[in-house]
């Protein structure tokens, strides 16, 4: 008579792991939805958590000496808006030449390529021959087949239109500037704030750890692709110069913006470039070569530098890669393309955190923690010392006043 109660015990953990996930699930997907439908807030405010996270060192190291932190805010704001701006003189006029000659030379294109559209037009027309033949074979006259309806989806040339009005660009950068100078002033007050709320200094250390890792991690990487990608830059630019392509300062700009979005970068930098050269130059095949140049020195920098330099530890799935940037620049259009590899970074950084979502975290690339299994194996069992590794003495410079009170509890 036991037996019974037992097997259904044993029966009730699937259908409760499988509402658990129908739950996460329907979550999840409230969440993405709520991220596309107010993302003219929500990306400005990423942007700024984004850039707060990589900048908070210079933040911290002026604090060391003697700097107050709205002073660093303003001068780091102001460096940076300088930058922007003076890169931003530098390629503007030749950018607005491009784009104002770019209708002017469609006819140029169409006929130096029309050994290709030729073909294509040949085998649409084939295609239509077969479609007739074989409407007159089932006897069904073209007047009756039925008219397609088609439902559109949000594309990526929407995402165009949040940065495209002056209006969607003042509000952007206000909202931007704003948020990433309140977070440089006064992020370590908020901090404190927030690990005042946890309930015990367990938690508050962890949540700290977490905040410095994906710190550590996001300037790390940033500040290395940065410098790559200037690398990449002055590369291009010097090679387009070489075989005389018009504004080579353009070109190289232009490298350096687009290898922040991996593998779509290259590839939208080369056809760019091809489709100047094929207007620059008499001979067709000069502009395959020029595009060839260009997509040889980003793959080498892809293939070989980027991973020597940014090493196993910064490593990601290319499939994951290219999934994010896939799925953020359809919700978000082209920040979206250019927050999603720090924000995969950030995810991976905040998973490896918690044991709870190691699995998630090895999902996203994260090594596998072998040495550590392989400890625990030979000792023969569980050290405590080795589980529960101290807290590296970073967390003290973030909270200092909640500590000592915590210590005590």
């Amino acid at each position: 008579m036991n037996e019974q109660p037992t097997d259904r015990t044993n029966s009730e953990p699937p259908a409760n792991w499988k509402g658990l996930f129908s739950v996460r699930v329907c979550a999840i997907m409230l969440v993405l939805y709520a991220l596309y439908y107010a993302r003219s807030l929500v990306i400005p405010v990423v942007t700024a958590i984004v850039l707060y996270l990589t900048l908070r060192p210079i933040i911290r190291h002026g604090q060391r000496i003697g700097i107050p932190s709205t002073v660093s805010a303003v001068g780091i704001i102001a460096g940076i808006a300088l930058t922007l701006g003076l890169g931003t003189y530098l390629v503007i006029e030749p950018a607005k030449a491009t784009i104002a000659e770019a209708p002017q030379h469609l006819s140029v294109v169409k006929e130096k390529l029309s050994f290709i559209t030729d073909r294509l037009k040949e085998v649409d027309k084939a295609t239509e021959e077969l479609a007739d033949a074989e409407e007159e074979t089932a006897g069904k006259p073209k007047e009756e087949q039925p008219v397609p309806v088609e439902i559109k989806q949000p594309t990526w040339t929407s995402g165009w239109s949040y940065l495209s009005g002056t209006g969607n660009l003042v509000s952007f950068l206000t909202i931007c500037i704003a948020m990433l100078y309140f977070l440089l002033a006064n992020g370590d007050n908020l901090l404190r704030s927030i690990m005042h709320s946890l309930p015990n200094f367990t938690a508050r250390r962890k949540l700290v750890e977490v905040i410095q890792k994906v710190q550590e991690g996001l300037g790390s990487y940033l500040a290395k692709i940065s410098t790559i990608n200037a690398c990449l830059g002055m590369s291009v630019g010097i090679a387009m110069w070489v075989l005389g392509m018009p504004s080579p300062v353009l070109w190289g700009a232009m490298a350096f913006a687009f290898n922040f979005i991996p593998i779509l970068g290259a590839i939208t930098g080369g056809a760019i470039i091809f489709v100047v050269a094929l207007v620059s130059f008499e001979a067709t095949y000069y502009a395959f070569f020029v595009a060839a140049t260009f997509l040889t020195l980003t793959s080498l920098e892809g293939q070989f530098i980027t991973p020597a330099i940014l090493g196993r530890s910064m490593s990601m799935s290319p499939v994951l890669v290219f999934l994010s940037i896939v799925v953020w620049g359809w919700m978000w259009g082209v920040m979206g393309v250019f927050l999603s590899v720090p924000m995969l970074i950030a995810a991976r950084m905040a998973c490896e955190g918690y044991e709870g979502l190691g699995p998630l975290a090895m999902i996203l690339g994260a090594e596998v923690p072998e040495s550590k299994s392989a400890s625990a194996s030979g000792r023969g069992g569980s050290d405590s010392t080795a589980d529960n590794p101290p807290a590296p003495q970073t967390y003290l410079n973030i909270v200092q006043p909640s500590v000592a009170g915590s210590e005590n509890q």
